[in-house]
């Protein structure tokens, strides 16, 4: 069984992850994410945004839910492999693909 089988039929049971309503509510497709250590208990790190949100919309609460890794991954499935990188990841879409932004130092 190869990896990329494995991956695409792995359920992911990391936590809650914060995702804008951007895309949730209004369809913008995920192109921006980041994880950092969680501030809340049960919470993965993880956020999730379109990536043309602004600043008044970021710094109101109720513009964020928490969702599953299952439920964020029926937004975008090409994301999957993005959620299982550690603490100090960034990533963005560009061009349809995932690129790394941000990395730990230390790995």
């Amino acid at each position: 069984m190869d990896i990329i089988y494995q991956l695409n039929n792995m359920e992911l049971n990391i936590g809650a992850i914060f995702i804008s309503n951007r895309i949730l509510q209004d369809k913008y497709p995920p192109k921006w994410m980041y994880r950092e250590e969680p501030r809340e208990e049960g919470g993965s790190g993880w956020r999730v945004f379109s990536g043309d949100e602004e600043e008044e919309f970021l710094d109101n609460h109720d513009n964020f839910k928490l969702v599953t890794a299952d439920q964020l991954i029926a937004i975008d499935d090409s994301l999957k492999t993005n959620l299982l990188a550690p603490y100090g990841f960034s990533f963005e879409k560009d061009n349809n693909k995932w690129k790394i932004v941000d990395a730990p130092e230390q790995l």
